[in-house]
């Protein structure tokens, strides 16, 4: 292990003068950087598409991981001979979530309504037809 005291020393010179500049900024006190009007807006886009993937990704997780409490709400409404109030399922919630995020990101992208319009709707009607398939089931 090669330990430079140098090298540490202008590595915590950097991060002191950078750390300065940000609380400037923060402050009001400095200029703040000015970034490209692109750049900004490709960082914009990214985080927009950093939420909605993330979201997705917790929705999915949700669809393939359900919630048991749900399982058994169901089952004590039928030992109690109640109807079990309807809720929106995991699929439909999936293809509601896969819409908002193509009708969020715009046409002209990858992830435009128009070319995810045909797996979020068939995604969604698996969603309403599910409770229907698991009373064929008889599960």
């Amino acid at each position: 292990m090669d330990f430079s005291v140098k090298r540490l020393a202008s590595d915590a010179g950097t991060f002191l003068s950078r750390a300065v500049q940000f609380a400037e900024e923060k402050l009001g006190q400095a200029e703040k950087t000015e970034l490209d009007v692109r750049l900004d807006n490709l960082l914009t886009k990214a985080d927009t598409r950093r939420r909605w993937t993330e979201r997705l990704i917790k929705q999915t997780e949700v669809v393939l991981q359900p919630n048991p409490g749900l399982r058994m709400e169901g089952l004590l409404y039928e030992m109690l001979e109640r109807e079990a109030p309807r809720h929106t399922s995991n699929h439909e919630q999936l293809g509601e979530c896969m819409i908002d995020a193509g009708h969020e990101l715009g046409p002209g992208t990858a992830h435009s309504p128009r070319r995810l319009l045909h797996p979020d709707i068939s995604e969604t009607l698996a969603g309403g037809s599910y409770p229907g398939y698991i009373g064929f089931q008889g599960v």
